[in-house]
C-alpha cells in the first residue's frame, strides 16, 4: 500500500498527475530542503519509521542521521532495507537521548502520538539536543477545533489508540517561548490525495486474503473518512520549522521560501 518509499505519512502533491512515489519523494526532499542540510551534519530523526527518509538524506545530502523508533518491526525493516554507513537506527525512546548535540532535528508523523501532556517534554528535549545554530522541523497532522480530545471516537478506538492531534494553540504555549517559528506550511489536501491512493493501491486486497471482511471494511472506512476530513479541512497537515531563540544564525531562514520551488524544479526535471 505504501509503495517502495514506505512512508506512512502525507505525500506532497504539489502539482497534478504525480504518482504516489513521486509525491512521497517530493515530501522527503522538501523536508531535507527546509532543514538546510549541509554535508557532514549530524541529524536526528525522532520516530524514524521504516528508515527511508534517513537513508535518502545520508545518500543524497551527505549527512549522518541517527533515527530512533519504538517499533521492533520498523527497526528490523530499516536495518534490512535502508541500511547505510551514515545511518544509525536505534530501538530507543527519544526521551532517553543524552550526551550528543545535533545540527538538525526533525520528526515526521510522531507528534500526533506523543500526547498533548507531553508536548513540553518533546520541545524541551529537542532544545537540549539541538545545537544553538540548529534547525528543527515538525511534520504533523493537526486539528481545527479547540477543546478536549475525544478518546471515544472511531479513530482512537479502532486505529490509533492514545493518539491526540494538536491544534494551533498548542504551539503557542509557554514551552515554545524558547523557540522562534521560522515557517508554518499547511497542505492537508495532499493528505486526502495520499489516503485515496493508498486505498486504490490495496487493489481489492489481492494477496491479503488473511484479513477478514470486517477488518477490510474497517480499514477502508478509516482511509476514506480520513480523506474526507482532510478535504473538509477539519484535520490539517502542518510542517513547522523552528530555530532557537538563542540561535547564532545571522539571518532569517530564507532558504525555506526556496525549498518548495526547489522540490518543484527537481520533480519537473
Amino acid at each position: 500500500m505504501l509503495g517502495p518509499t514506505m512512508q506512512y505519512s502525507c505525500a506532497y502533491y504539489h502539482t497534478p498527475d504525480l504518482t504516489l512515489d513521486q509525491a512521497q519523494l517530493a515530501k522527503m526532499h522538501m523536508v531535507a530542503s527546509k532543514l538546510d542540510l549541509k554535508p557532514g551534519m549530524r541529524v536526528l530523526e525522532l520516530g524514524c519509521g521504516f528508515g527511508a527518509l534517513a537513508s535518502l538524506m545520508a545518500k543524497e545530502y551527505g549527512v549522518h542521521v541517527t533515527g530512533v523508533t519504538l517499533s521492533e518491526d520498523q527497526h528490523a525493516y530499516a536495518q534490512k532495507h535502508f541500511g547505510h554507513p551514515s545511518v544509525d537506527i536505534r530501538l530507543q525512546d527519544y526521551r532517553s537521548m543524552e550526551g550528543q548535540k545535533f545540527d538538525r532535528i526533525y520528526s515526521v508523523g510522531i507528534f500526533e502520538h506523543i500526547g498533548r501532556n507531553c508536548y513540553e517534554t518533546y520541545f524541551n528535549k529537542c532544545h537540549d539536543l539541538l545545537e544553538d545554530d540548529g534547525v528543527m522541523l515538525i511534520h504533523t497532522i493537526g486539528f481545527a477545533r479547540r477543546g478536549e480530545w475525544n478518546h471515544g471516537g472511531f479513530m482512537n478506538k479502532y486505529v490509533f489508540p492514545g493518539a491526540e492531534l494538536p491544534t494551533m494553540s498548542h504551539f503557542t504555549q509557554e514551552f515554545t517561548d524558547k523557540w522562534h517559528c521560522e515557517d508554518w506550511h499547511s497542505f492537508g489536501r495532499s493528505y486526502a490525495e495520499t489516503l485515496r491512493v493508498w486505498k486504490d493501491k490495496l487493489d481489492g486486497w489481492k494477496g491479503l486474503e488473511e484479513f477478514d471482511d470486517r477488518f477490510r471494511r474497517m480499514w477502508e472506512y478509516y482511509l476514506m473518512c480520513s480523506a474526507a476530513s482532510f478535504d473538509a479541512r477539519r484535520t490539517k497537515l502542518w510542517q513547522i520549522v523552528y530555530t532557537k531563540m538563542s540561535t547564532t544564525r545571522d539571518a532569517d531562514a530564507h532558504h525555506i521560501r526556496k525549498a518548495a520551488q526547489a522540490v518543484l524544479t527537481r520533480h519537473q526535471d
